[in-house]
């Protein structure tokens, strides 16, 4: 049975440019890290502040994770709200975490998710690199890049 890739995700917002972002870090099984982030300043979606970069990273994740042909993705996540949605623990209450939990469920059909909350900001070391992606996002990232194949993407060098 193949492994499963490795995503910690997260979601940044700055208030200031009305922009969103998200950071993912991507382990594969034997070991190699890349990286990925991306931005957007729909003004609806901004309305959600961080928590719509939340949902684009692991979104983004599960379609590169689809597009390497993985069977199966572990998603680390810091905001409940990722695998509330998704699970239904949570109601969707509004038409972007409608279409967010939409999504998953039907992307869920042809990959494994699972999901893992761990606490933000306690020095979780890849949570940390998804946050500080994010952050880089507001201000480098380029609209939402597109769906990758894992190997195809930025590798993390450790620095």
């Amino acid at each position: 049975m193949q492994q499963p890739l490795i995503a910690y995700v997260d979601g940044s917002f700055q208030e200031s440019i009305g922009t969103y972002a998200f950071g993912c870090v991507f382990i594969q099984p034997e070991g190699v890290i890349s990286v990925a982030f991306g931005n957007g300043n729909n003004p609806e979606s901004a309305k959600q502040r961080n928590v719509t970069g939340e949902m684009l990273g692991a979104m983004y994740a599960v379609q590169c994770a689809r597009k390497s042909g993985y069977s199966a993705i572990e998603i680390y996540y810091d905001y409940s709200g990722i695998e509330c949605w998704v699970t239904g623990a949570w109601k969707s209450k509004n038409d972007l975490t409608k279409k967010y939990a939409a999504s998953m469920r039907e992307w869920g059909q042809s990959i494994r998710i699972t999901f893992h909350k761990v606490p933000a900001h306690s020095h979780v070391e890849y949570n940390e690199l998804a946050d500080k992606l994010a952050k880089r996002g507001l201000t480098e990232g380029n609209g939402i890049p597109p769906i990758r194949r894992i190997d195809e993407m930025e590798l993390f060098d450790g620095v």
